[in-house]
């Protein structure tokens, strides 16, 4: 039987102080606010089992049960709004109890509107997750737990301009530190320290043309063995739209470039674009459209990042005012240098069905099927996953 006790137990001791601070923040009201726009949340629960844990070519099964809960809080003031979010993932397996887990994303954001032109905004983030097996460029191999990573960050933004001004420019510094915490994964902590710039130019009253250019330095702080740090710049031009009430959408296309400190490695440079589109025909069906052309961190000691292009279309329909479903289809290829002769296809297939029992209660059933083929047999895996679950919504 899945030991419930054993879930909240682990997560307790792992996460404590920062919930505690995040629920602090929320009841925590000022005598100078002006409109309190209050505490929303969703609390997930479901029951699931999946055939390949690992999603390695030694298939194991397990049966798990899973929490999820999302919180939010948002505060306004005269000139100033803040903003509290917390979102959980706390899974229990069944056998295979040593990987249960416990995930939780905290973030802190305040934005500041100095007139009616100018505006900042400071964001504090902190995130304890596992790295899900199976996507990244190394082999899914079967071990005592999963990945565990760290991670922390600052983002300072300043825009001038508003959105529906002529012209608008926005300029972002993010600061993160990540940490991974077992499984000698420690040759991948890194620190990043990001620039972005942005401008947004007015084509028609919906319709946006934009130009962006961002530098990425990457420094991995255990670099005794292999040292991957590297500087990564990427400049777009785009379009950002929302045309009409049935489609709205951001498309970016432009140029990425990776230059290694390291002479020994190859610098990796060429196309990079960006799509996300939501379509919807009609008031009872929503399409979503996504694509991505960027790199990805290896996660082979001694081996630099690769190329990879995302595709994915999701698809959500409505029957009845309570009940829908949900299609979402996603194709991921890794090409990696030529040295590795080696390319990936991952690919994810997903079917959900939805009722609503009543307003703030939903109901659901729904099945998952991931699969990665290589030019090299160790790195393929299928792995299916079926869930039956219920999300409690609150505001």
């Amino acid at each position: 039987m899945i030991n419930l006790n054993i879930m909240i137990s682990n997560s307790q001791k792992s996460f404590p102080k920062l919930i505690l601070m995040l629920f602090a923040l929320a009841h925590f009201h000022s005598a100078n606010a002006q409109q309190n726009e209050g505490f929303s949340a969703v609390i997930g629960a479901n029951i699931g089992q999946e055939d390949n844990v690992f999603r390695s070519s030694e298939e194991l099964s397990d049966e798990f049960l899973q929490l999820a809960p999302a919180l939010k809080l948002t505060e306004l003031y005269e000139s100033v709004q803040l903003d509290a979010q917390y979102k959980g993932n706390y899974r229990q397996y069944n056998d295979l109890s040593d990987l249960s887990y416990a995930e939780h994303e905290v973030s802190l954001k305040g934005q500041y509107k100095h007139t009616a032109k100018f505006s900042s905004e400071l964001t504090l983030g902190y995130s304890d997750e596992i790295e899900e097996p199976g996507t990244t460029n190394a082999i899914s191999a079967v071990s005592e737990e999963f990945n565990e990573i760290a991670t922390s960050s600052v983002k300072v933004a300043g825009t001038y301009g508003t959105i529906k001004s002529k012209g608008q420019i926005k300029v972002a510094y993010d600061l993160a530190k990540r940490r991974y915490d077992n499984n000698n994964q420690s040759f991948r902590d890194y620190d990043s320290n990001k620039l972005t710039g942005t401008f947004f130019y007015r084509l028609a009253p919906k319709t946006r043309l934009m130009l962006e250019a961002s530098t990425d330095e990457l420094s991995y702080v255990n670099n005794e063995v292999f040292d991957a740090s590297a500087t990564q710049y990427r400049y777009l031009a785009g379009v950002e739209w929302a045309a009409t009430a049935k489609t709205t959408g951001i498309f970016k296309i432009g140029y990425q470039d990776i230059n290694y400190d390291d002479e020994l490695l190859n610098d990796i440079s060429g196309l990079a674009y960006y799509l996300d589109m939501v379509w919807k025909p009609n008031t009872y069906t929503s399409i979503k459209l996504g694509a991505d052309r960027s790199t990805k961190e290896s996660a082979i000691q001694g081996l630099p990042s690769f190329i990879s292009e995302t595709y994915s279309v999701w698809v959500d329909h409505n029957f009845t005012a309570k009940s829908k479903v949900g299609f979402n289809y996603s194709y991921r290829k890794d090409e990696f240098s030529s040295s590795q002769a080696r390319s990936d296809n991952l690919s994810a297939i997903e079917a959900k069905y939805t009722y609503a029992l009543k307003r703030s209660l939903e109901v659901y059933i729904d099945y998952t099927h991931k699969k990665r083929s290589s030019d090299f047999a160790i790195y393929d895996y299928d792995s299916n996953i079926y869930m039956l679950g219920i999300d409690w919504l609150i505001d």
